[in-house]
């Protein structure tokens, strides 16, 4: 291994100065792109530790084929690398940050490594869904596929086809006896006639639980595990034998009684404050929690032209988990509008539905948050899953969702999308999701490689709390200066360990941080 690292050094070093740096989230998507990529130096901060960064990255485009490749070595203040991101296998997939073949509208399209944003169908069950939420401190390696037929009689346009996604292949291979799953989902569509197209989604994830890392096998989430290296330890109490503890406590030369014992050996720091021990933890083996969706809906494809296209929809949404079904949605019905100009070819996607949902409902339930609501702890030793959280909802709802992205001309880059369902109490289920960033021509023009920022927040009563579990807030800077670029990535997300409802302190703030400086030629 320690000579497998110099080698990768060696060559990182040789060529990264020779390569154009494309920050991560915006690799060029053009299939006649040259390689480009480049060395990143900087910090970055996991898990609350910061760690000096060297990395590689590069895209490469080979006809309809193209690469990302997404290499990085992350130094402690002694100087060590960090050795969680090369000690197993599965981490050298990681550093292929993606491969894909065609892009999304072509007849055949395939993505495998990072998802930034995936929809199937009408994005009533898999809305925004991101895989790529808690990079870099983890990285899921999933895939998409996307295809349909065209038919002469309707004009080249499909008569059938299908989407498919999974979030990350190495949920497959967890340690033993943990089971394996993933989300896995697919849509298929048929039209029988040219203005009317059919389609049936269906949504599993296998394991809810696989939410959490667990890097020793020992069945205790990394998240808990004061020894994540150790599958025998997880706690300071696990290094002390139930024999050894109970002579110490019974020993009258440390005090009359067993807790007088403890408080004299704690004041000497003989013990640990802390005697919880693994067996009383949360343990994810032989635990699993399945959830299921699944849709019918229906489209009327009003317009069809170069420049724009209109649609009518509807569609019917089921939710169930392993023992028991929950709620349903409907639309009725949605619009779904898209204009272009020649230049842009996406001026404006707009779309709007009014919605319907009986309780125990969400719409869009795999949105762009989803990997962080999927499971989460509250204390050391409670989970409660996303599909848990369903029974929380016990009124019907309806109301309005909306989205659209105005593409400015190539200078600036809109989008922003509102639900607001209300309940027979006044009940509401909001959600807001924001984003502003720079395009391609004005980033041209004042030498920007990246400038974003965003905001999402899903399924809250109100927007005053702006720090929920279901919050995702951020911005991206990249400036070029003659070859130069200086780039920072800063993330906020959250964790509401307590189950207090409210986040507060640094332990319920993960802060995502990246400085990155290049050279480009």
């Amino acid at each position: 291994m320690k000579a497998f690292q110099k080698i990768l050094v060696s060559i990182m070093l040789t060529f990264s100065f020779v390569a154009a740096y494309a920050q991560m989230e915006e690799l060029p998507k053009s299939d006649t792109a040259g390689v480009t990529g480049g060395a990143v130096i900087g910090a970055v901060t996991i898990d609350g530790k910061t760690y000096q960064q060297f990395a590689l990255r590069t895209d490469i485009p080979i006809g309809k084929f193209g690469f990302g490749i997404d290499i990085q070595l992350l130094f402690d203040e002694n100087g060590q690398i960090r050795k969680d991101e090369w000690d197993e296998w599965q981490d050298y997939i990681d550093k292929i940050y993606y491969i894909r073949y065609g892009k999304k509208d072509d007849p055949f399209y395939i993505r495998l490594g990072g998802l930034d944003y995936t929809y199937l169908g009408y994005a009533n069950i898999v809305n925004g869904y991101s895989n790529m939420i808690q990079y870099p401190s983890r990285r899921r390696y999933g895939g998409e596929l996307s295809f349909w037929i065209p038919a002469e009689r309707y004009k080249g346009m499909p008569v059938a086809g299908g989407e498919f996604f999974f979030n990350d292949m190495k949920e497959l291979f967890v340690e033993s006896p943990r089971k394996s799953a993933m989300l896995v989902g697919s849509r298929i569509f048929y039209r029988p006639l040219r203005f009317l197209e059919l389609g049936i989604t269906g949504v599993a994830d296998l394991n809810e639980y696989n939410a959490f890392e667990d890097r020793d096998g020992d069945g205790v989430p990394n998240l808990i595990d004061l020894y994540p290296r150790d599958k025998n330890l997880a706690t300071d109490m696990d290094k002390i034998s139930l024999t050894d503890w109970n002579h110490l406590l019974n020993d009258p030369f440390w005090g009359a009684t067993r807790e007088e014992a403890y408080q004299k050996l704690l004041s000497l720091g003989l013990v640990p404050a802390d005697t919880i021990r693994m067996e009383n933890l949360f343990n994810l083996n032989n635990q699993t929690s399945k959830m299921f969706a699944y849709s019918f809906d229906i489209g009327i494809p009003i317009a069809r032209k170069e420049n724009f296209k209109f649609d009518i929809y509807s569609h019917i949404t089921q939710l169930r988990g392993e023992d028991r079904t929950y709620g349903w949605g409907v639309a009725l019905p949605g619009i779904r509008m898209i204009l272009g100009t020649s230049n842009v070819q996406n001026f404006l996607t707009f779309k709007a539905e009014y919605r319907r949902s009986s309780k125990e409902f969400l719409f869009g339930y795999f949105n762009n948050t989803y990997e962080l609501e999927r499971a989460q702890f509250i204390g050391r030793d409670s989970v409660i899953t996303k599909q848990q959280q369903l029974i929380t909802i016990q009124q019907e709802l309806n109301g309005i969702y909306a989205s659209a992205e105005l593409n400015m001309f190539g200078y600036v880059v809109g989008y922003a999308g509102y639900q607001d369902l209300i309940g027979s109490d006044k009940t509401h289920m909001r959600s807001l999701h924001g984003e502003v960033r720079m395009g391609e021509t004005l980033k041209k023009m004042l030498h920007f490689a990246d400038l974003k920022g965003y905001y999402i927040q899903n399924n809250v009563q109100d927007f005053r709390q702006w720090k929920t579990p279901s919050s995702l807030v951020g911005f991206n800077i990249g400036y070029n200066y003659k070859g130069a670029i200086v780039g920072i990535d800063y993330r906020w997300t959250f964790q509401d360990l307590d189950g207090n409802g409210i986040i507060k302190g640094s332990a319920e703030t993960i802060k995502t941080i990246s400085f990155r400086t290049a050279v480009t030629f």
